[in-house]
């Protein structure tokens, strides 16, 4: 009676992680099809200067100005080890960007520290004759 339930079990947690793929097959699925329409109808877009040369207090380059959504990926592509920017979905771009900007703090953080610290010397006892 016991392995009939433990087999049980293992059949409903096996059907449980199916479903749990499945369903994130679909989510992924239905997030390429949303983006894919995204970009078609974004080149449509005009895009006001506001939007293009000061993003968030940060000024932006004249040659990243005028790229396209692919351009900036491909560009995005020459700076790290492996290419597939432009495959990335937003989240994974805007955590990637995160993970950039953590960087740059930390090492303005890091550079250039204006004294350092002189070592003590280390003051041991003399040893003791037994």
């Amino acid at each position: 009676m016991k392995t009939l339930t433990s087999v049980s079990e293992k059949a409903w947690h096996t059907q449980k992680e199916q479903s749990r793929i499945m369903w994130q097959f679909v989510v992924k699925w239905a997030l390429w099809i949303v983006g894919t329409l995204y970009i078609f109808i974004e080149k449509f877009r005009d895009y006001p200067n506001e939007e293009r040369d000061n993003i968030l207090g940060l000024h932006i380059d004249d040659d990243l100005r005028e790229m396209s959504r692919f351009d900036l990926c491909a560009y995005m592509d020459t700076g790290f080890p492996r290419k597939g920017f432009w495959e990335l979905n937003s989240t994974t771009k805007i955590r990637l960007g995160a993970q950039l900007m953590r960087n740059i703090l930390l090492s303005k953080k890091k550079k250039a520290p204006k004294k350092v610290p002189k070592r003590k010397p280390i003051k041991r006892k003399p040893k003791k004759n037994a």
